[in-house]
C-alpha cells in the first residue's frame, strides 16, 4: 500500500501522454447523443456527443461538454438554447454524419422545431432535453454548457435501444 501511494505521488508532477488520455477515455464505453441548435441566421447546427451527464433533479439541469473549436459553439451562445438528442441504436449514420465537418447536416433529415426553436431528431431519437443555456465553464479544450431543461420528449418506441460508443466504434447497448 505504501509503495502504491509513493508511486501515485510521484506521477502527480509528470504529464499524461495523449495517446494514453485517448487510450483511457476510448474505454468508457457512452451513450450517444446529437446537440442541436440554431445559429444567428436561424440556419440549424448540430454535434455528435458522448459527453452528456444529467446535473440536477431540481432544478432540472444537464451538462454537455463541447470543443472550443466547434461550429455549434457560437450558435448555442448566440440562441442560449440547445436540444440534447439521445440517438437510437440504428442511427449510426446520423452521428457519424452529425461528427463530419459537413456544412448543412440538416439537408437530408427530417426533424422539427422545439419550443424554443432548435431543432429536435424526433425520428431518430429515444428522447429529447430541450435546454436554456445556464451558464458556461471553460474547460481546457472544451467548454462545459450547463444548460436547463426546459422542455423534453421520449420516444413512442419504448423497444428500441440506445446508440452506444466504445473503443471508437457506435455499437448497441444491451441491457442483461
Amino acid at each position: 500500500m505504501m509503495a502504491d501511494r509513493a508511486l501515485l505521488a510521484a506521477d502527480r508532477d509528470s504529464k499524461l501522454e495523449d495517446a494514453v488520455f485517448v487510450e483511457l477515455m476510448a474505454a468508457f464505453a457512452a451513450g450517444v447523443a446529437i446537440v442541436t441548435t440554431v445559429d444567428e441566421s436561424g440556419q440549424p447546427r448540430g454535434l455528435t456527443t458522448t459527453a452528456v451527464t444529467s446535473v440536477s433533479r431540481e432544478p432540472p439541469l444537464l451538462l454537455v461538454c463541447v470543443e472550443q473549436t466547434s461550429r455549434t459553439l457560437p450558435a448555442i451562445r448566440h440562441s442560449g438554447a440547445f436540444v440534447v438528442n439521445v440517438i437510437e441504436a440504428a442511427q449510426a449514420a446520423v452521428a457519424r454524419h452529425f461528427s463530419s465537418k459537413v456544412e448543412d447536416k440538416f439537408a437530408a433529415l427530417r426533424w422539427r422545431s422545439g419550443a424554443g426553436g432548435a431543432p429536435v431528431l424526433h425520428e431518430h431519437s429515444l428522447a429529447w432535453a430541450e435546454c436554456r443555456v445556464e451558464r458556461e465553464i471553460d474547460a481546457g479544450d472544451h467548454v462545459v454548457v450547463i444548460g436547463e431543461i426546459i422542455h423534453g420528449g421520449v420516444s413512442e418506441h419504448g423497444e428500441r435501444a440506445p446508440l452506444a460508443y466504445f473503443r471508437r466504434s457506435f455499437g448497441r447497448f444491451v441491457a442483461g
